[in-house]
């Protein structure tokens, strides 16, 4: 392997540059001392992937006794929220576990779940663990309701908002280009990919988790079924594993994750903002995906 530091970034400058929008990727490679960075210290919106430091955070609360991932949540049609998901066109009264809300939250990125899952674990505990494992680029201010909220210019204190209303609002309303739900400051969720490398070692490595919660959640990521970006051009025939979390709101085309095969191990990070075309983005992400794929795996002669 011939990767250095300065291959990487021309490479990635020939993938990106013309996007119009910024692209940050980080690489760590977990078999060897090497760790790669392009606009890596950036701030992108999270958008869904804001879901991975949920999903590390409830397995720690779970752990520490402060959640049962077995207790059943019965679910109410006066709370739901709109946008990806399933939950919200199913029965009234469903009652899933905990631990499935996880699941959901994570691998089909359902929205209700998720604001569910972020309830439980408190939003002041979740900045706590944030600044306790040196994610300091890393803010989470907004449940996903209220980012939608922001995203349709409708006022927080309304209580008369309700799904009906919100997922109208989103389906026939374009927010302009300085809505808060694109900005890439603290105001937003946001984080950078360096911080998202960090916490995806941190998850490989256990920090603060036992083998089972480990283990948890590198199965939940594991089980993603969006898989158009960091997976998305991998050799099919490679044994390879993908532990990830897409997201994806306008302008901006997300992926955070770890892949594992019998020709080594990485973290691979790639975030995006301000892009006019969510397709090219995506593309562009799975080719240099691919990419780094080649360079961290080829054999040397």
């Amino acid at each position: 392997m011939s990767l250095t530091q300065e291959s990487f970034t021309v490479a990635m400058e020939e993938f990106f540059s013309d996007l119009g929008g910024s692209v940050g990727v980080y690489v760590e490679h977990l078999d060897c001392d090497l760790s790669l960075a392009y606009n890596a210290d950036e701030l992108y919106p999270t958008a869904s992937t804001l879901k991975t430091p949920l999903l590390y955070e409830l397995f720690r609360q779970s752990e520490a006794g402060m959640i049962d991932l077995t207790a059943r949540v019965t679910l109410s049609h006066s709370n739901r929220v709109p946008g990806s998901g399933i939950l919200q066109d199913l029965d009234d009264g469903l009652q899933p576990t905990i631990r499935d809300l996880a699941e959901l939250m994570i691998i089909v990125s359902d929205n209700w779940a998720t604001d569910l899952l972020y309830a439980m674990i408190g939003k002041d505990n979740m900045a706590a663990t944030l600044g306790n494992l040196g994610l300091h680029n890393t803010f989470i201010p907004l449940t996903i309701r209220e980012m939608f909220i922001a995203l349709g210019d409708l006022d927080p204190a309304d209580e008369s908002i309700d799904y009906d209303i919100l997922k109208d609002r989103l389906k026939n309303y374009r927010a302009s280009d300085d809505n808060v739900a694109f900005a890439a400051d603290a105001r937003n969720d946001v984080s950078s990919p360096r911080d998202m490398g960090t916490l995806m070692r941190l998850i490989h490595e256990g920090h603060g988790l036992s083998e089972d919660g480990r283990t948890g959640v590198l199965k939940i990521l594991k089980d993603q079924n969006f898989n158009t970006r960091i997976p998305a051009r991998l050799p099919v025939d490679a044994e390879i594993e993908v532990a990830h979390k897409t997201g994806t709101i306008r302008g901006v085309a997300n992926d955070v994750g770890i892949v594992y095969s019998p020709k080594g191990n990485y973290i691979i990070t790639m975030m995006s903002k301000f892009q006019a075309d969510g397709a090219e983005t995506t593309d562009r992400l799975a080719r240099a995906s691919r990419w780094i794929w080649d360079e961290l795996t080829a054999d040397e002669s």
